[in-house]
This record gives structure tokens, sequence and C-alpha cells, in this order.
């Protein structure tokens, strides 16, 4: 199966499909792989394309749950009579993901209460698919399988850090663990690698104003970064590095 459909066989799946339940007419259920692909081609036509409007995002990260939790069904019909489950942690990460970013949809204060809610609920996928990580049997598990677990709730405890800071220190735990496996890791479903997670870190530690820290980290994510002056460190050369690249990263 080749992993990127093209768009407009995606529209014809919305016209075919429109709902799981129409999935469940089939007389076959396909492979988890398919699923999963299908999932993160939708994902990935709203964040690595410029061919969509804002207004037809939530389709596609509707269509992306869609197909991660029919993902899900299709690894407990494959595993059935084997003695060890499938690698739902595939289906719980994606889920999760879209989740998250589905949040990002609803900024406005007016719908707080639908992005809280998908955020709880990615953190609660983005735990489920750590927790079978670590008791997995499946031997298929890739590093990039545990960074994109751990990138996840790297964010989504950055993100609970605003409202109790011990979410910021297991941030960093989870973004360590990252680069501690592929310190040039690279998030292939959105543009997002290595130098996203310095920058990520270093905004923890501005938060706790460990400058030093904050520094080292930047210098990761922007090469050419010199906050220096006479050999202290400048909080408003360090800030510009920051926001360059927030503003070359947007």
């Amino acid at each position: 199966m080749i992993k990127i459909f093209s768009i407009l066989s995606i529209i014809f799946m919305f016209s075919c499909y429109s709902v799981l339940s129409d999935f469940e007419e089939v007389d076959e259920i396909l492979s988890y792989t398919y699923y999963i692909n299908e999932g993160w081609t939708a994902f990935e036509i709203i964040n690595l394309s410029d061919t969509l409007s804002v207004a037809q995002h939530s389709e596609y990260y509707e269509l992306a749950l869609e197909m991660f939790d029919a993902s899900l069904q299709s690894i407990n019909f494959e595993f059935t009579d084997q003695n060890f489950l499938g690698p739902k942690y595939k289906s719980f990460n994606g889920t999760a993901w879209a989740q998250l970013y589905y949040a990002g949809e609803f900024l406005d204060p007016e719908y707080s209460n639908i992005r809280d809610s998908l955020r709880e609920q990615s953190k609660i996928y983005f735990d489920q698919a750590l927790n079978d990580l670590d008791n997995s049997l499946f031997d298929e598990i890739s590093d990039q399988d545990w960074c994109d677990t751990y990138l996840g709730l790297a964010y989504v405890h950055y993100n609970l850090g605003f409202e109790n800071s011990i979410y910021m220190d297991s941030s960093l735990n989870y973004s360590q663990e990252i680069l501690n496996r592929k310190p040039l890791y690279d998030f292939i479903h959105d543009e997002l690698n290595y130098k996203n997670i310095h920058y990520l870190r270093g905004k923890i530690y501005l938060q706790k104003d460990m400058y030093q820290e904050a520094y080292d980290e930047i210098r990761q994510a922007v090469e050419e970064c010199d906050a220096m002056i006479n050999d202290e460190i400048d909080i408003d050369l360090l800030l510009e590095c920051f926001n360059q690249f927030a503003n070359e990263n947007e």
C-alpha cells in the first residue's frame, strides 16, 4: 500500500464513508497497517501540504481519528489467535497526535472546553501508547515509535505545565528520552525535528529562569545564536534567538 494517497482519493473516501460504522459494513477487515497509513495520510495532508483551507482541517482530523480507531479494531482482529497483543501503541499514538493537533483548531476562548477536552484525551492516549510500548512483546518496536510517543508527551506536559509546574519537569524528562535515543530525531508527519525539541526545552528553562541551560538548548536549534556579552548571557539577545527560531518555523 502506497503511504500517501492523492488528495482526490481522500476526498473520495469522504463521499463513500462518513463514520467508522461504514467500515463495519465492509466484508473484509483490512490490515491494521492500511488504517494506520490512511490515518497518517489524513494528518499529513493538513500539516505537510498547503492545499487545504482552515475550514477543511476538522474533517481531515476526524478522518484521521476514524482511521486510527479502525486500526485498533483491525489489530484486535489480526492478533486474536496469537499469544501476544498486537502493536496497539501505533493506534494509540496516532489517535493522540490527531487529538493534540485537532485541539489547536479551537484556540478561540469560546471553544476552550473543546480544546481542553481534546488535550485531555490526547494525554490519555499517549499514556496508553507508552504503557503498551513498555509491556509489548511485539518484536518490531523502533526508536522512532518510542520517540514519537515521547514527543507527544513532551508537548502535552508542556501545555499542562502552565497550570502545574511539575509538568514542565516531566516534559524535560520525556524530551531528554528522545535526545538519548535519537539525537537527530525527525517527526516525519509534520515539520518537527530535534531542533524543535531543543527549542521546547529552552522555553522551559526560560520559564525556570535557568538562562545558561536555556542558552545551551537554543544554540542547538539556532547555531548562529550568540547571546554573550562580556562572558555573561544578555537576556535580550537570548530572547532574540528564541524569537528567531519561532519566526522561522511558524
